[in-house]
């Protein structure tokens, strides 16, 4: 029975037109099925496709359509009250602080269990508005000090903008390890785990979020690595062991496992959703022409702003070209400044550019984070109608799009599960905007499974890596967890200190760099410089990281093929002028079979993923090793390698100029911006200057830097 009632709906709701009596018939089948809690949901997506087309249903129905709105909890998508009684209702869903927006009745049961003082997990559909909850609790004043933990830089930048136009007068808003806060003082500090382990002014925090809090399931491998997910359960217990009540956020999943007892949490798992999404299968092979000419017609035959879902960033140009070279896609003049200044500060053929031209924007870890800003800006702005991403963007930004095309049913070389795929294709529509998103599915989709998440840092399960174990004090471990630990470190000569700093390093690697500095008496004070080194003493810490670190399976890919030439490209890198004179040289250099683009794509994946993150810790992991070494031999290491590795990690930049592409300003222009900088200036100093930035100075900037000057500036911090 309920079926044909929930069927016999649909199919009215699909006919190319209704008439009055239609309406009455799917208006009365709706409203059984609100009344069941079965087909609560059900309802509720039907619901939301009827006001997809309220202008057809006859005005004599629309008290009962808003009474149906009412009994699905779509508080937002009511008209203003007519009596006493709607106003009643509406007010007591008024999100406090935020400018007469009103909760959904999901988001207003979320915000009173928080303001209760509960610990909540809820686990809802992407469209649902977790992040309005967050800004209503930060207005009630109730937690002085906070801690928003979020997956990317890229959402660290959103999720600041969010909170620093509302919150900036009352909050400091913390970003990067550079900035500090008063003692005492509201705070809200948006950090990735990284960073909140990082940080030693976070014992006093009253409050934390977790975004996409699924990426604690270090089983699964969601985290973008296993060590990202060690941090993420790491950063989880450092806070909620602190005593700070948490809510965390992230799509639906099945269940949640591993929380200790003693936090008394809340899981609140939901369908809740603000939009309705009509998903289609074309079930086509991954090899062939097939999906490529499939892309083309989706995108011709759909306007609206649509998101291509890609597993890499060489899948990305890929779905690039094939649209640059459909006869349907002009050159736009909304983008001309951005593709002109890009053409000068990157070298010619680079894909970015030319689908920028196009209208199509390009988003993925690979491209510099000021960047990514931009394509996410100019997509909400409508000067992009297509934007092609990788995973770095379908998690966590909120991005606006009518259409999500998932061209690659895998995300790098892995198979997408079912649970990332709901997640992906929870993109399409936004309430308020689109009520249907549109889907599109080229591929064989995955099959249904659940997904329970288990936070290992509680359970310690077999299995854990030893990472995590290693991080935590040793009164938090197992008693079976404290038996691995003494097993492992009992098979390695090192101190215990020094394996837990270079947790980050396997065990067994530690041990091969130990052997190896043991064993090279007549090259060992080669390991003895500070500052910066000279090129015999850079090449043979090039040598230990290519030979013992695993260097010749992560370099092979940068086409770096032994410690000395690693060391020759961190120091062409160093002296080179601009990022461009490094990518011009990759492009000069590349393989045979590699494009310009790819080129470009691989040099800026190097000094993203290596330089700045990989080497560094390769570089203090051989730092502490041979202090061990030579202190358990009784002689005394002068080795202090903090400055190069603080070089290393912005890049051989000017460190507020690397920072600030955080914020959004290219690195280029941020010399401009930062002329002369001084060693001992703050990241609040140099903000200042900026914004004490002459018009004369602003006025031979190039057009685009205009723009993102204007952009960027009213979210910089203020001191």
């Amino acid at each position: 029975m309920i079926n044909s009632i929930e069927m016999d709906a649909r199919d009215l709701l699909r006919a190319p037109e209704r008439n009055a009596s239609d309406w009455e018939k799917i208006l009365r089948n709706l409203a059984m099925l609100s009344n069941n809690t079965s087909t609560h949901d059900t309802s509720r997506e039907l619901i939301i496709r009827a006001l997809d087309k309220k202008r057809e249903i006859p005005e004599k129905y629309h008290d009962l359509l808003n009474d149906l709105i009412k009994a699905v909890g779509l508080i937002p998508y009511l008209p203003d009250p007519k009596d006493f009684s709607e106003s009643m209702l509406l007010q007591a869903h008024i999100a406090p602080g935020l400018d007469g927006r009103r909760f959904h009745s999901l988001q207003l049961i979320v915000y009173r269990q928080i303001m209760e003082g509960r610990n909540v997990v809820l686990s809802a559909t992407t469209s649902v508005g977790k992040s309005m909850i967050i800004d209503a609790v930060v207005s009630a004043n109730k937690f002085r000090r906070i801690v928003i933990i979020v997956p990317t830089i890229a959402l660290i930048d959103e999720t600041r903008k969010r909170l620093a136009a509302r919150f900036s007068e009352t909050h400091s808003i913390i970003t990067h390890a550079s900035q500090v806060s008063t003692p005492g003082a509201r705070a809200i500090y948006i950090l990735t785990q990284e960073r909140v382990l990082s940080r030693d002014d976070l014992q006093n925090i009253d409050w934390f979020v977790v975004d996409e809090f699924y990426k604690l399931d270090i089983r699964a491998d969601l985290a973008g690595g296993a060590d990202r997910a060690v941090d993420l359960n790491l950063a989880f217990h450092k806070l909620a062991s602190s005593g700070a009540k948490f809510y965390l956020i992230g799509p639906h999943v099945d269940g949640v496992k591993g929380i200790a007892s003693k936090y008394q949490h809340v899981f609140i798992p939901s369908q809740f959703s603000t939009v309705a999404l009509d998903i289609v299968h074309f079930d086509l092979p991954r090899d062939g022409s097939e999906r490529a000419e499939k892309l083309k017609e989706i995108v011709g035959e759909n306007t609206g702003p649509t998101l291509i879902y890609c597993q890499s960033p060489a899948k990305c140009a890929e779905a690039a070209q094939l649209l640059i070279d459909a006869e349907k896609r002009p050159l736009t003049k909304a983008t001309e400044d951005a593709t002109s200044w890009l053409e000068q500060e990157f070298p010619d053929s680079w894909i970015v550019t030319d689908a920028l031209k196009r209208g199509i924007g390009i988003h993925h870890g690979n491209v510099p984070r000021s960047l990514q800003q931009y394509m996410i800006r100019a997509f909400s702005e409508g000067k992009l109608s297509i934007l092609i991403c990788t995973s770095t963007l379908i998690e966590g930004i909120n991005t606006v799009a009518e259409n999500v095309v998932v061209y690659d049913r895998r995300v790098n070389t892995s198979t997408i599960n079912y649970f990332s795929f709901r997640n992906v294709a929870g993109r399409a529509g936004r309430m308020g905007q689109w009520f249907i998103g549109k889907v599109f599915v080229l591929e064989n989709p995955p099959e249904p499974s659940d997904m329970l998440v288990e936070v290992s840092v509680e359970t310690q399960p077999e299995g854990t890596p030893i990472s995590l174990l290693l991080g935590l004090p040793e009164e938090d471990l197992s008693d079976a967890s404290r038996r691995r630990v003494e097993s492992e470190i009992n098979a390695v000569e090192l101190d215990i200190s020094t394996i837990r700093e270079n947790r980050h390093i396997d065990i067994e690697t530690q041990k091969l760099v130990a052997n190896r500095i043991r064993s090279d008496m007549l090259y060992r004070n080669l390991l003895n410089w500070s500052h910066i080194p000279n090129g015999e003493e850079l090449n043979y810490v090039c040598e230990i990281i290519f030979a013992q670190m695993g260097g010749e399976r992560i370099l092979k890919g940068y086409q770096i093929h032994s410690g000395t030439q690693l060391a020759a490209v961190l120091t062409k890198i160093r002296m080179s002028d601009t990022l461009r004179n490094f990518l011009d040289d990759r492009v000069e250099n590349r393989r045979g079979e590699q494009s310009p683009s790819d080129a470009i794509d691989q040099g800026l994946k190097f000094l993203r993923s290596y330089l700045c993150f990989k080497f560094p810790r390769q570089l203090s992991a051989i730092e502490s090793i041979h202090k061990d070494i030579e202190s358990r031999a009784g002689r005394k290491s002068t080795a202090n390698y903090r400055m190069f590795i603080a070089m290393a990690e912005a890049m051989f930049l000017d460190p507020n100029v690397f920072i600030l592409d955080e914020f959004g300003v290219p690195f280029s222009l941020g010399t401009k911006l930062l002329p002369d900088p001084s060693p001992d200036e703050t990241l609040q100093d140099a903000v200042d200057r900026i914004l004490q930035t002459k018009d004369e100075i602003l006025g031979i900037l190039h057009p685009f830097e205009r723009e993102i000057f204007k952009s960027v500036v009213p979210a910089l911090p203020r001191g």
